[in-house]
């Protein structure tokens, strides 16, 4: 019994090894740590979960589908196919939380499989602020704020946060705003926010010194090829307030505002997505849930300007805009919460009742399994080992 427990690295190359571990989906990996040492340490190692990440597609082919959704509630995360919109399992979240509104899991972003989470009282500045990989069960809680030692008094502050992954340093990367609102309602601010950026790879938070538009900033943020954009409106007192586009990129860590298309009143902004390098502004025009209508407008490649790209006829309203699916579809929420997906090609809008709840801003239309975060927990595990030693 003893002899058949050597080590398999004996009879198989390691570059078999990989080779086929490169084609096993994430649980089935997850298994394979403990079978020996030597296949926990291939496992492991930040260049295998890279590669496999990138060459993986075992997951998805399984379901036949070209990726999924993932749809996160008070506790639990739900995922569906995006193509049949057909309910896989659910994940149960790290963090209890209270389902009513202002106490709740609040969903920064998603990259890549990872969720930024930052749970407890909608958009406090103090939260702490988790990186979640939900395929493999790990969290990270991310430091405290570089500013957090400033702010003794009872002043009201707002944070504003986003999730993204920066290619040319191979890092995910969290901004966060920090705003001093004159009031509760944050309808203005009398100086700029405070800005900072953590780094996953070297676990820190960097203040980041650069001009910053005067505009405040929604909550929801987009996330797409290296840039931040949020939403929000300038305010002027005594005037109406006009909306804005803001973006950040990871590249310059640069502040930009950028001018919407040229819409005709009554449509207003109503959200700002992304999808595969391009992006879309989305404006609404209301009729109380009947009539209500969407229209993308995308910018083009070189950022010069803005063409109307659809005209979506909503399905009893529209209550949230979500975003666009790998498999061209976009969608939305209607007034009765039911899920809609409007197919770009073809045009026509399906409506599907899922039976699950969800957050307007908890949800990630393209999530996917990965082993990332895994790593940083082996990393974790051995210096709690090393400490009580």
């Amino acid at each position: 019994m003893a002899e058949q427990m050597v080590d398999s690295s004996y009879y198989l190359p390691t570059e078999l090894v990989i080779d086929i571990f490169l084609r096993l989906p994430v649980k089935t990996l997850i298994r394979c740590t403990s079978v020996c040492k030597s296949w926990y340490a291939i496992i492991r190692n930040a260049n295998f979960v890279a590669s496999h990440f990138n060459s993986n597609d075992n997951y998805r082919q399984e379901y036949h589908d070209d990726g999924y959704l993932l749809f996160g509630g008070s506790n639990f995360c739900h995922v569906v196919c995006d193509r049949t919109f057909k309910l896989m399992h659910a994940i149960e979240t790290p963090f209890a939380v209270r389902p009513h509104r202002k106490s709740s899991l609040n969903f920064v972003g998603s990259c890549n499989g990872l969720l930024c989470l930052a749970p407890g009282l909608e958009y406090n500045w103090g939260n702490d602020v988790y990186i979640w990989n939900p395929s493999i069960r790990i969290r990270k809680k991310l430091p405290p704020s570089q500013f957090s030692d400033e702010f003794t008094d009872d002043r009201w502050i707002v944070s504003r946060l986003g999730f993204g992954f920066h290619e040319l340093s191979n890092d995910y990367k969290v901004i966060r705003l920090i705003y001093f609102p004159e009031g509760r309602n944050f309808t203005s601010v009398d100086v700029p926010p405070l800005v900072e950026v953590y780094s996953l790879r070297t676990d820190s938070w960097r203040i980041i010194r650069t001009e910053v538009p005067p505009v405040v900033t929604q909550s929801v943020v987009t996330f797409d090829k290296g840039v931040f954009y949020w939403m929000g409106f300038k305010s002027i007192r005594d005037d109406p307030m006009e909306n804005y586009i803001m973006s950040f990129d990871l590249e310059d860590e640069k502040f930009r505002e950028i001018e919407q298309p040229s819409v005709d009143f009554p449509f207003s902004l109503l959200a700002v997505r992304g999808s595969s390098g391009s992006l879309y502004a989305v404006y609404s025009k209301f009729f109380g849930g009947q009539n209500d209508i969407l229209v993308l407008w995308k910018m083009d490649e070189y950022n010069r300007g803005w063409t109307k790209a659809y005209t979506i006829q909503c399905v009893r309203g529209v209550w949230w805009t979500i975003g666009f699916t790998r498999s061209r579809k976009f969608l939305y929420t209607n007034l009765e919460k039911k899920l809609v997906s409007f197919d770009l090609e073809s045009h026509r809008s399906e409506v599907h009742d899922l039976g699950i709840s969800f957050s307007r801003s908890a949800v990630d239309v393209n999530y996917m399994e990965s082993l990332l975060l895994f790593d940083h927990r082996c990393d974790a595990a051995r210096k709690q080992k090393e400490a009580q030693s």
